[in-house]
């Protein structure tokens, strides 16, 4: 179950960034004003790839002192 989970995240970690929105381009006429810094999608994931990586390392230390303490 494990191994397949952990297949099935490594597949479909590449895919993700299909399903980010790209912002529509700003404007430049005359009535523009000052443009705005751009946002990348990355932006919008940040929380949620640190909440990965935290539960990501918390499972590998949890296996880890598992295996010592056998």
């Amino acid at each position: 179950m494990k191994n397949r989970l952990l297949t099935l995240l490594m597949i479909l970690l590449p895919v993700i960034n299909l399903f980010a929105q790209v912002p529509p381009p700003p404007d430049y006429g005359e009535d523009a004003g000052t443009p705005g810094t751009p946002s990348t999608p990355v932006d919008q994931y940040v929380i949620l790839l640190i909440v990965a990586g935290i539960l990501f390392a918390t499972f590998y230390l949890w296996k880890q002192r598992k295996l010592v303490s056998q």
